[in-house]
């Protein structure tokens, strides 16, 4: 595992709606790949659109990723690009697969 990401969380805490920033709530070394053709499948991805699987070590009960959050890789071909997270799957006994698709900007 050589990159970096770091999860997101959207925060109201802004008397004003869409206001509000987002909170990191977990960060972690990641191993990042293309999705497969069944993660585009089971989520459901544009394929126009930039799309990644994102392989952590499962930390449950410590932090478990939902499609609420958001997930910024901070190294590689990647580098400061947001996702949005489309789908979570145990992958193995200790790690987790996360599909993520980028954010329109």
């Amino acid at each position: 595992m050589k990159d970096y990401i770091k999860f997101q969380e959207v925060t109201n805490n802004s008397p004003y709606p869409g206001m509000g920033g987002k909170e990191v709530i977990y960060e972690s070394w990641c191993e990042v790949y293309e999705p497969s053709t069944k993660d585009i499948q089971l989520s459901s991805l544009e394929t126009e659109s930039t799309n990644v699987t994102v392989i952590i070590r499962n930390v449950f009960p410590e932090f478990v990723p939902n499609v609420g959050n958001t997930f910024v890789i901070t190294t590689g071909m990647y580098k400061d690009t947001e996702f949005n997270i489309k789908n979570v799957a145990p992958k193995e006994q200790n790690t987790m697969k996360i599909v993520g698709s980028k954010l329109w900007e």
